[in-house]
């Protein structure tokens, strides 16, 4: 009768933890779809903000204790998203890079053309 009740006990807590597990891979595979969606309109502050978001959702999915199809998933979420975070900074240095060409190129036109006024 002990063991009956302990095993009652113990069905309910499994199944929360099972639930609380799937609800916490749920949650990254949002978010991952979430980076795919907005990753090409990410500033450098939005790429910050989505990396400490996913080091938490990472955290907490990796706190439980998942099985092999779990980890492998879970890899392959991690491994898109930081994909498209590399994208991201990629597209973002590049911007960077090609304003500041265009700056330069700026004042180089305006020296050429100061020099030819005098």
């Amino acid at each position: 009768m002990k063991k009956i009740s302990i095993l009652l006990l113990l069905i309910p807590m499994m199944l929360l933890f099972a639930s609380c597990k799937s609800g916490q891979i749920k949650n990254l595979e949002k978010f991952t779809a979430q980076v795919e969606q907005n990753y090409s309109s990410y500033s450098n502050s939005d790429l910050e903000k989505a990396k400490t978001q996913f080091n938490k959702l990472i955290a907490k999915v990796e706190n439980n204790e998942l099985t092999g199809e779990e980890e492998r998933h879970v890899a392959e979420l991690k491994a898109e998203c930081k994909r498209y975070f590399a994208q991201a900074k990629a597209r973002i240095l590049l911007e960077d890079f090609n304003n500041a060409v265009d700056e330069a190129g700026d004042e180089v036109k305006g020296a050429l053309k100061s020099m030819q006024e005098e």
